[in-house]
């Protein structure tokens, strides 16, 4: 299982100085500013559905699956935890 999570962040570190290469400065402002408010939207949802036991876990991973992904991926994670409860 480490070696599967070590392949997936040189995977993900390796995408990040590409696009960083590629693309704008503006691109990772945004990203970063997707980030902070979708850890700060998993924050508020898991306090409010805790009760339901519907809480998504705060890591590097679902950090960086909003921040590329946005609103649908905050959706995205809350999907997928509902099917695999």
């Amino acid at each position: 299982m480490d070696a599967i999570m070590w392949l997936i962040l040189a995977l993900g570190l390796g995408f990040f100085a590409y696009l960083l290469y590629t693309r704008q400065f503006k691109w990772l402002v945004s990203v970063a500013r997707n980030m902070t408010l979708g850890v700060i939207g998993l924050l508020l949802f898991n306090y409010l559905f805790s009760g339901m036991e519907l809480a998504v876990g705060i890591n590097a991973v679902t950090t960086l699956v909003i921040g590329l992904l946005g609103a649908p991926g905050f959706l995205l994670l809350y999907a997928t935890q509902m099917l695999v409860r």
